[in-house]
């Protein structure tokens, strides 16, 4: 019977309670191997526990393999006590968690080759230093393998060129979103995702970037996509960037208008990919999941809850793989989204479908490289976006640009001492002057370390500067007064520059000023006024 009673103190709420059926999922007893193995059908539809609890699929709680579950539970001797329907998301992600939660090459077996067992051990080795990306130089006769980890290039090991290049031939295989044969001599893209491969435990999908090199070497830059479960309390925020007050209000504003373009910018590896996945899930969270978002992404690569995100694959050369895009953005139109995201403004004719979406009424987000967010506005313009369209307020809703800087541990950063300053400052010049009153709050890292960090650091922050444009400043930039555009930005719209944002993470000890510099480089604009004005800014 299914019950509608509220569950007994000791059984946690499906829904409300998520975490507390996480810590649970080691007596989930319908896993494969498990006493009450369930079929690949059952899994979508039921979850049951060691103690007699059952998730069952909401919609279809009298489903015949359910039943055929029951059945089995009662000859292997578990009386089902509690029965809840459950949104099947929750149970795909329980089964997820508890296949994760397995020893580190434990559920590889599956995979019949040494090459995919292989690469699923590397990945295993880089989530375990929280690595972002994994790089395989593959020369003529040896490779060398490279994980980057907060920010920082790390040799790991050689292995002979032959055995690499089988590793790349078995991770392009893996994948479930890649075109349609593995070509050694070509530049191709794909991604494995944990729903085809048993990832390492928090990796939601591996995005790989195979390019050919000289003398028939190959070259695999392969990104980690970390899972963030929407059940989580503690899922990323915009707070959670560190952002500035005046920067989550510039942000808010943009999510509220409901049309218009909404640029984020900045190099490869800036984190712009997660920034969208968090402002597209707060606005969804915001508007209650009574809108419609679509994304066209070029492979879709953080699942974004309340999104439907349209995957471009199957596309042989570059040439192809652009008017997949593009047809994909266009089947978007038609689909009627309230907010769309092409993952990328990568040419003319995608830009110009941007901008023919907002001004049909929808609200648009996607990303652009440029050097800061005033830069947006060049490559609009080299991209040939009419100047009409880049002096309305009510098209051009948001530019936003970012990079990432390596953030103190906070449990072993040094702050300077005595004449530490002055040696300091030779290696990064205007300290003295931009330090000036804050010299106790500033900190450098301990190269020692501790138990709770990598060598003095833990994980990286967002450097970002954001405009919401008003026809004041439009019409400077229409008229190119870019000085006069900053001015107003800074004084009437609550702007601040990377490096104003940085110095205000940096005067708070969270940012080593080395790190600083050599992620935005020379400390300027940073003026006796602009800095008393920062810190008055709320």
């Amino acid at each position: 019977m299914l019950k509608s009673a509220s569950p007994p103190q000791a059984v946690p709420s499906p829904v409300q309670q998520m975490p507390l059926w996480l810590q649970r999922v080691d007596n989930i007893v319908s896993m494969p191997g498990g006493l009450v193995e369930a079929s690949e059908q059952q899994r979508r539809l039921a979850l049951l526990f060691a103690d007699g609890v059952l998730l069952v699929d909401g919609n279809a709680p009298h489903h015949p393999q359910i039943l055929a579950l029951r059945e089995v539970a009662q000859r292997k001797g578990i009386r089902i006590r509690h029965t809840y329907p459950v949104p099947i998301e929750l149970i795909r992600q329980l089964y997820e968690a508890a296949r994760q939660k397995q020893p580190a090459g434990g559920d590889t077996a599956g995979f019949s080759t040494p090459m995919q067992r292989a690469l699923l051990a590397l990945l295993h080795e880089a989530v375990g230093v929280l690595a972002s990306d994994i790089h395989i130089y593959v020369h003529s006769h040896e490779a060398d393998i490279k994980f980057r980890v907060r920010g920082d290039m790390r040799h790991i090991r050689q292995i002979d060129a032959k055995t690499a290049h089988e590793l790349l031939a078995a991770a392009y295989n893996m994948a479930d979103a890649a075109d349609a044969t593995y070509r050694l001599y070509d530049f191709q893209a794909a991604r494995i995702a944990s729903s085809a491969a048993p990832l390492p435990k928090g990796l939601q999908a591996v995005r790989l970037q195979l390019n050919p090199m000289g003398a028939g070497g190959r070259y695999l830059v392969a990104r980690l996509l970390y899972a963030q479960e929407r059940w989580d309390d503690n899922r990323p925020s915009l707070e959670s960037l560190r952002l500035h007050p005046a920067q989550l209000r510039a942000l808010s504003r943009m999510r509220q208008v409901p049309e218009g373009v909404n640029i984020i910018s900045g190099p490869t590896g800036s984190g712009k990919s997660t920034t969208l996945k968090i402002v597209l899930e707060a606005l969804y969270r915001e508007r209650e999941g009574q809108i419609n978002i679509l994304t066209i992404e070029d492979p879709p690569e953080y699942e974004i809850h309340g999104a439907a995100q349209l995957p471009v694959t199957n596309a042989d050369g570059e040439e192809e793989r652009g008017g997949a895009y593009r047809q994909a953005i266009i089947a978007a139109l038609r689909s009627d989204p309230d907010v769309i995201m092409p993952g990328e403004a990568r040419d003319r004719e995608v830009i110009r479908l941007v901008f023919t979406a907002a001004m049909t009424g929808h609200q648009v987000w996607t990303s652009l490289h440029a050097n800061n967010a005033i830069a947006i506005f060049d490559r609009l313009r080299d991209q040939g976006v009419e100047p009409y369209k880049l002096s309305d307020p009510n098209l051009i809703t948001g530019l936003m640009a970012q990079r990432l800087v390596k953030m103190l541990c906070t449990s072993c950063r040094r702050p300077l001492a005595g004449g530490e300053l002055a040696e300091l400052a030779m290696q990064v010049p205007r300290l003295g002057e931009v330090a000036a009153g804050f010299h106790r709050e500033i900190h450098q890292a301990n190269p020692q370390g501790c138990p709770a960090c990598t060598q003095g650091y833990s994980g990286r922050t967002v450097l970002a500067e954001v405009i919401c444009p008003d026809q004041t400043f439009l019409d400077y930039m229409q008229r190119g007064e870019r000085q006069q555009a900053q001015r107003h930005w800074a004084e009437a719209l609550d702007g601040l520059s990377m490096m104003e944002h940085g110095w205000l993470h940096m005067i708070a000890g969270n940012v080593d000023p080395r790190d600083l510099v050599a992620c935005l480089g020379p400390l300027q604009g940073l003026g006796a006024a602009r800095r008393q004005a920062l810190i008055a800014l709320e």
